[in-house]
């Protein structure tokens, strides 16, 4: 038979089971710290991952973006280039017009109308009468307005407004008159130095896809006068239609 526990050691079993009890409750408390700080590590890891993914994806696009604005910037050192280009020939036509009116003030004929003869006329008159010596002071496209307007009458269609020349009828007296079919570009030019030159008496009009000039009556009649054999060639005048 086992002698009873003094109560000394009684008291310190009962401490030490106190002592386990708290430190238990001290580790469950840890353990579940751990738990927590796992999640949060597991998330932040996550995080990490998600942030990285961003930062190549933003490097992609500073990498696109800077090869844009490389290309953008070549793209504005050529158009640079070009408008010095054009301004380089469109000053040197400038001085080409310029020699060109110097040298209609120089002609001289025989058969020269008077100044208040020029200033009645149309600047498209004016072309039609010029001497064989003006006419190849004109540039290629105003030749062919000049041929056109000559023979208006013949290639034109009679309409309420006057007559009428689309562009398909200028193509074919052209093609004629130069022996190859003229490009689309030489049609319209031909067709606008018509109306620029017939001044108020024409306009360009498109119906149903076709570009016409129409002109007015009176300006075929006024043509057909500066073209008949009594008519005095134009030798002296500024084409000033240009300036």
């Amino acid at each position: 038979m086992s002698s009873p526990a003094s109560p000394a050691l009684a008291d310190e079993l009962e401490t030490l089971k106190s002592r386990v009890d708290a430190l238990e409750t001290k580790n469950d408390e840890l353990e579940a710290r751990v738990d927590e700080l796992e999640t949060q590590n597991h998330e932040l890891t996550n995080r990490v991952d998600t942030l990285e993914a961003e930062t190549t994806d933003l490097k992609a696009t500073v990498e696109t973006q800077t090869e844009t604005i490389e290309s953008q910037h070549a793209e504005l050192a050529e158009y640079k280039a070009r408008v010095r280009k054009l301004e380089t020939t469109t000053e040197s036509a400038r001085d080409h017009r310029k020699r060109l009116q110097q040298q209609f003030h120089e002609l001289t004929t025989d058969d020269v109308a008077t100044t208040d003869d020029v200033t009645a006329l149309s600047p498209l008159q004016q072309v039609v009468a010029f001497s064989k010596d003006a006419v190849q002071k004109l540039t290629s496209n105003e030749q062919r307005a000049r041929y056109i307007a000559k023979g208006l009458s013949d290639y034109a269609k009679k309409v309420p407004a006057g007559y009428s020349i689309d562009s398909s009828t200028i193509s074919t007296v052209l093609r004629s008159k130069d022996g190859e079919s003229p490009h689309t570009e030489t049609v319209s030019r031909v067709m606008e130095f018509l109306n620029r030159f017939g001044k108020d008496e024409t306009k360009i009009v498109k119906r149903r896809g076709t570009k016409r000039v129409v002109f007015t009556e009176q300006a075929v009649a006024d043509l057909e006068s500066a073209t008949s054999e009594d008519s005095r060639s134009i030798t002296d005048v500024v084409m000033w239609w240009r300036q």
